[in-house]
């Protein structure tokens, strides 16, 4: 195991603070349900939980994402410098953050913002970067890197949903700096559109493989209630991949 770095403790310290603040609306609420694995290795949903642990994978429901996202971003503006990589999906959902993220842009060195869909306008000092492939647009990703400060969301949506508040999403979220690294070296890549690098990126990265059957019948027996949206296993083994 890879041992916590001081500026990993930095970020989570920050993190924590400003969780608070955007989890607040559903306090007391499951937001995220746990994975763990069998003797066999098959990946099950485990226990419900408000607030996941960093570095393990987890099912989560669309508030928390959002609240997550929220934090890193919050983390990136403090920095003030440093590079900040969102890939929202779909261009669309830029719309209600375009502000927030203008106002982000002013304060580091580099912003990029991935997505389907037309390019949103006016927004000169953020590069907005086109899903070169299909798979890439699956993904929810906001990632932060600099020199003292580095965290990640990085979640996959396992059904077949186009309405957010309908999406299910698998991932995790972390400060690890060698991970976060690893993951945006490896995201930028992905801009020249090669299939086999996107194909390389998910097998460096591989998301536990849910059926959607299994997350149906776990949310119905357990207590695990839907939460209103307000707007429409460990990774540091992955280091060394």
């Amino acid at each position: 195991m890879i041992a916590v770095t001081s500026c990993e403790r930095r970020a989570l310290k920050k993190f924590s603070s400003y969780i608070k603040q955007y989890s607040e609306p559903f306090k007391g609420s499951p937001l995220a349900v746990r994975l763990r694995h069998t003797a066999d290795h098959k990946p099950i949903l485990s226990e419900s939980v408000t607030l996941p642990d960093s570095d393990i994978h987890h099912l989560f429901q669309p508030p928390l994402i959002e609240a997550i996202s929220r934090s890193i971003e919050d983390i990136a503006a403090e920095a003030g410098e440093g590079e900040l990589i969102a890939s929202l999906q779909d261009f669309s959902q830029f719309d209600a953050q375009k502000k927030r993220y203008l106002q982000i842009s002013q304060k580091i060195n580099t912003v990029r913002v991935w997505g389907d869909g037309p390019v949103p306008k006016s927004c000169h000092k953020i590069d907005f970067i086109p899903n070169a492939h299909p798979k890439i647009s699956r993904y929810w990703m906001v990632l932060f890197d600099s020199r003292c400060c580095h965290a990640i969301l990085l979640a996959k949506q396992i059904n077949k949903a186009t309405q957010f508040a309908d999406k299910k999403f698998v991932g995790f979220y972390s400060f690890n700096p060698y991970l976060v690294q690893s993951i945006r070296w490896r995201f930028n890549l992905l801009s020249c559109g090669l299939c086999k690098v996107v194909d390389l990126w998910e097998k460096s990265f591989p998301m536990p493989n849910l059926l959607m059957r299994d997350v149906e019948n776990y949310l119905k027996t357990s207590s695990t209630a839907p939460v209103p949206v307000r707007r429409p296993v460990s990774h540091r083994k992955l280091v060394a991949a």
